[in-house]
């Protein structure tokens, strides 16, 4: 009787300190989860990274220039956010990755957020770039962000201050940035288009903005994503003036029958607003043929 007692007790007691094992797990500070998470990540891809003292870490790419950006800047940069170990996250909002399309972000410092973006980027000065990886307690928490982060989730971003004292100087920075990636010979226009022309053409009229245009063109976004174009058997045709400003400066380089490539910075095209495929702040990319004009 008595061995009875004493089993049900060693049962119990089993029972009661299994139960608080898997208790002792379940409440485990997620802040230790999760930079455990971060750190095995670390080691399994060899990388060198250090810890902010607030949690998150970050390997800097380019310091930049020596004096750092402070809250009270305006700053535009941009951004290239993946889920940590996994997919990218792309978005017309103002998560969107940007670093591919060159898309910019302007806002002043202190108001970027998660609140781990703008503490990296005062590690830098202008020109600068780093990555980092965020612990969601660092970024958007256990709510997420709408549809496109959810809970919980740990970053891995890239962030870049571009160069530049205002817009017109940090998108002629990004325009000539991608202009030398590119086969052609650019040249900058005092408006801020570059453009090549391919052909002159041989047309007599001449082209001013009242001018209605005949066209085939392709627009594409910095990364080669295709976001509008006409064919020569359904050709665009419209006033110049109804189009963008970087059309009105571009296309009057040439002639009827004429061909020319044109970046256009995002001021000279849908600047803020963005469209469709197109995310705000975006310059753009255009190949031009001019079929035909009237006066």
């Amino acid at each position: 009787m008595l061995n009875k007692m004493i089993n049900k007790i060693y049962s119990f007691l089993l029972v009661a300190i299994i139960a608080f094992s898997s208790c002792e797990k379940e409440t485990r500070d997620l802040k230790e989860v999760e930079d455990d998470r971060i750190n095995e990540y670390l080691q399994k891809n060899n990388l060198s990274f250090q810890k902010d003292t607030s949690g998150y870490y970050y390997q800097i790419i380019t310091p930049g220039a020596e004096d750092k950006v402070a809250y009270s800047d305006a700053i535009f940069y941009l951004q290239d956010i993946k889920v940590l170990g996994g997919k990218q996250i792309s978005n017309s909002s103002t998560l969107r990755t940007s670093s591919d399309t060159y898309s910019f972000t302007p806002n002043y410092l202190g108001y970027v957020t998660p609140s781990a973006f703008r503490e990296s980027m005062k590690k830098l000065g202008k020109g600068g770039k780093i990555r980092i990886i965020v612990p969601s307690y660092l970024a958007f928490g256990k709510n997420g962000y709408g549809s496109l982060i959810a809970g919980n989730t740990i970053l891995d971003a890239t962030l870049e201050v571009i160069d530049g004292a205002d817009q017109d100087e940090v998108e002629d920075n990004l325009l000539l940035r991608y202009a030398n990636t590119l086969s052609d010979t650019y040249v900058r226009d005092t408006s801020g288009v570059y453009y090549s022309i391919i052909n002159a053409g041989t047309g007599t009229e001449e082209i001013k903005t009242s001018s209605t245009i005949k066209a085939v063109y392709k627009g594409t976004l910095f990364n080669g994503v295709v976001f509008d174009e006409s064919t020569a058997s359904k050709p665009l045709e419209m006033s110049l003036s109804s189009l963008v400003p970087g059309w009105q400066y571009a296309v009057p380089k040439i002639k009827k029958g004429g061909k020319i490539k044109v970046l256009i910075p995002s001021y000279l095209a849908y600047g803020s607003s963005a469209r469709n495929l197109i995310p705000a702040y975006s310059p753009l990319y255009f190949e031009i043929e001019l079929l035909d004009v009237t006066n």
